[in-house]
């Protein structure tokens, strides 16, 4: 905690004046661009998390029959080259 306070009294003490806010703030526009990209991106990380935790559950011969149906596509595919 005493680290923290110090490092934030430090870097506000060096840091110069034109970098600090300065006057009121600026309406840029609409702000619905940026919550799409929050939203996209919660959805995307439990899209993520959802696969994870399913991959995770599988049975012993569930991943089996997944290898082995992918080595048969690869099998397949290397035969028609």
């Amino acid at each position: 905690m005493k680290i923290t306070t110090a490092i934030t009294t430090f870097v506000l003490l060096l840091a110069p004046t034109r970098l600090l806010a300065q006057g009121l703030p600026v309406d840029t526009g609409s702000h619905t661009p940026i919550a799409l990209w929050f939203v996209g991106a919660f959805a995307l990380g439990g899209a993520i998390i959802y696969g994870i935790a399913r991959n995770r559950q599988r049975s012993r011969a569930e991943v089996q029959l997944t290898e082995q149906a992918t080595k048969e596509n690869y099998r397949r595919e290397s035969q028609t080259d």
